[in-house]
């Protein structure tokens, strides 16, 4: 499993660290509508959260970030996107870890099947106890959002910016009916959403459809690049419905002020589980899946997700 510097990906971070630290400003100012907002809520003091980032402020954290795609008909969503972001606060190393949704996996109660189907069969619990068990990891929480609302977020925000390939305009044409071509465009959300579900112009399949949801949040991130805080919580209220996360107000709001530091000067790594090569395409059940050595895969990600530069 090989890991590489990837500074594009300073943007997803820092969009990661924004959406925690605006869900935690927000959830104070909602206290008295929960219902309004799918976050859970904790009482705490500021002394207490800010006692217990300083306590934790030298511990490595591992958030799982989940993209769930759920299409129109179906009962059923999907764990579409899958990734690790593992913080070292002492380093400032950051480790951003890509779990292919089709890797053969043992599920905790049910049959081996694709690690997505864990999500399917138990939500964001039960694909959290799967990576767990799994990998060896610690996931310290989750946060989840919907692909279809992102559209609509995508919206509220202007649409992004995205330089398509020939391939990749005709693709989006015939889901949602355009006339985009080769170039810059600047994407509805509904047009944004056709392109991160582009799946079969590349012959490496999983790595190029994840990296165009990448594109499209960096490309977010970098319309608001120089925004004021208040420019940004301004919106996060129409944003903050489309988030799951299992944290804790208390949680979420130390866990930004650990994080936040880091922005500045972390150094920031990238890879796939499996990496590119070392699976194999295998059919198992009548289903399409990717198998690998787990055993190799757990004791890589040991020492890639370990403080060592």
């Amino acid at each position: 499993m090989s890991e590489k510097p990837y500074s594009p990906l300073r943007r997803m971070l820092a969009i990661v660290c924004t959406l925690v630290l605006a869900a935690g400003a927000i959830s104070y100012g909602l206290q008295n509508r929960p219902k309004q907002t799918n976050l859970p809520f904790l009482q705490a003091s500021a002394s207490d959260i800010m006692s217990d980032s300083q306590d934790s402020s030298h511990t490595p954290t591992n958030i799982l970030l989940i993209g769930q795609d759920r299409r129109e008909g179906e009962t059923v969503s999907r764990a579409d996107t899958i990734l690790l972001c593992t913080f070292h606060p002492d380093s400032r190393k950051v480790v951003m870890t890509s779990f292919l949704r089709d890797l053969y996996v043992p599920i905790p109660g049910y049959d081996a099947n694709r690690l997505n189907a864990a999500y399917a069969h138990g939500g964001m619990p039960l694909l959290r106890q799967t990576l767990e068990e799994t990998f060896g990891l610690s996931i310290d929480g989750c946060v989840e959002v919907d692909f279809s609302q992102f559209a609509d977020v995508l919206d509220i925000l202007g649409g992004v910016s995205i330089e398509l390939r020939q391939d990749e305009a005709d693709a989006i044409n015939k889901t949602v009916p355009g006339t985009l071509t080769e170039g810059t465009h600047l994407l509805s959300g509904s047009q944004a959403l056709a392109y991160t579900r582009i799946r079969n112009l590349d012959d490496d399949g999983d790595f190029s459809r994840t990296c165009r949801q990448r594109k499209v949040i960096s490309a977010l991130l970098k319309s608001y690049k120089g925004a004021s805080v208040f420019t940004v919580l301004s919106v996060i209220p129409d944003i903050l419905p489309m988030l799951s996360t299992d944290m804790e107000k208390r949680q979420i709001i130390s866990t930004t002020l650990k994080l936040l530091p880091m922005l500045s000067d972390s150094t920031i790594f990238s890879q796939t589980v499996p990496a590119e090569g070392m699976y194999t395409f295998s059919t198992i059940r009548g289903m399409s899946v990717l198998t690998a050595d787990l055993e190799n895969i757990r004791q890589e990600l040991a020492h890639s997700l370990s403080a060592e530069e």
